[in-house]
């Protein structure tokens, strides 16, 4: 396990990151997506696959495609959420806000901000030291 870490970029760090904040978007939109602008189930599954393919990946990273397909699932997850949250969003922007803004809905927001930053760093560091050639 310390030779699997060890070995390990700056880019796994980042997309650890991600596939963190994903999880963590997961829990709180189970939890705020019970509002009135209804649960999109579309949301859950995209980010199972993007954490699921970000574990895949870290663990062994296949023709060095891992960040982009986390940000396929990642990308898609958080689309979806400002399209079912357009007018939450909207509303909240021009203080006709008739739901109160939940903690849930706030941690959801920053989770799926944080993860895509965090998934589209990952693809700019390598996933992998390079061991020394002598």
């Amino acid at each position: 396990m310390k030779s699997f870490i060890s070995s390990k970029g700056i880019g796994f760090w980042f997309a650890v990151a991600s596939e963190l904040f994903a999880l963590m978007g997961l829990i709180s939109y189970s939890i705020a997506g019970q509002d009135a602008f209804g649960f999109m189930p579309a949301i859950v599954v995209f980010l199972v696959l993007g954490i699921a393919v970000g574990i895949i990946f870290g663990w062994r990273n296949f023709l060095r495609i891992g960040p982009m397909v986390m940000m396929i699932f990642f990308g898609g997850a958080a689309s979806v959420f400002v399209y079912s949250r357009f007018m939450y969003f909207s509303h909240l922007f021009y203080g006709i806000a008739s739901d109160p803004i939940t903690g849930a809905m706030v941690v959801s927001t920053v989770a799926f901000i944080g993860m895509l930053v965090a998934c589209a760093l990952s693809g700019f560091f390598k996933w992998e030291k390079e061991e020394e050639k002598r």
